[in-house]
């Protein structure tokens, strides 16, 4: 590898290392659920492995034949799918989240009414 290669790779690794540091710090904070953090860390440690082994990937004898604009056009979509599914599962929990908090809203006044109606009666 050349020296310029070297930087790049340990800025990437760097960056990386960093948002893996961040991540467990939202989790231990209480900030992040568990089920989220645990999806992040296996993206992360993708990208981590991905990054230290991109020579050796066979899609790297893909990627060293494309001109930059197809490379990048390649890893943007691959970005977005990565962020899309783990924003689209997030969010699929959210709503799981909201409808179990609205039935519980209803049991909850059904139950206070119930309370009123023997407190009233008694």
């Amino acid at each position: 590898m050349m020296s310029s290669s070297l930087t790049v790779l340990g800025i990437c690794l760097g960056v990386l290392a960093l948002l893996f540091i961040y991540t467990l710090w939202l989790m231990r904070s209480g900030r992040l659920n568990a089920h989220v953090t645990v999806r992040w860390i296996l993206a992360e440690g993708a990208a981590f492995l991905a990054v230290s082994l991109w020579q050796w990937l066979p899609l790297f004898g893909v990627t060293s034949t494309m001109g930059d604009r197809e490379l990048l056009m390649v890893l943007a979509v691959v970005f977005f799918a990565l962020i899309a599914f783990l924003m689209l599962d997030s969010l699929a929990r959210i709503s799981s989240h909201t409808h179990q908090i609205k039935l519980l809203t209803q049991e909850l006044a059904l139950l206070r009414e119930l309370a009123e109606r023997e407190r009233h009666d008694v």
